[in-house]
């Protein structure tokens, strides 16, 4: 169940480097609104890109948050009210 306030405003910055990190995680293009996991990504691929957040952000996502938030924007929708609830 995604519990995600949609209304948070993930930064276009924001939203074109998790496209980025998920591309040359999965060696391909990828669509911001298709499961990601139905477009290459592992889980291996998933524990490279919660590296890759973690590192970026600040912010532990584990494996269960890629899984409920599984597309780039519900992800990057996650990673603002989190980055949000912070300060």
């Amino acid at each position: 169940m995604d519990r995600t306030d949609m209304r948070q405003d993930p930064s276009a910055d924001d939203l074109a480097w998790l496209l980025d990190a998920c591309a040359a995680i999965t060696d391909q293009p990828i669509d911001a609104d298709a499961n990601l996991f139905e477009q290459g990504l592992t889980s291996l691929g998933v524990v490279r890109l919660s590296g890759a957040i973690q590192r970026r952000h600040g912010l532990r996502l584990g494996a269960v948050d890629l899984y409920d938030h599984p597309t780039v924007t519900q992800l990057s929708v996650l990673i603002a009210s989190r980055k949000e609830s912070r300060v």
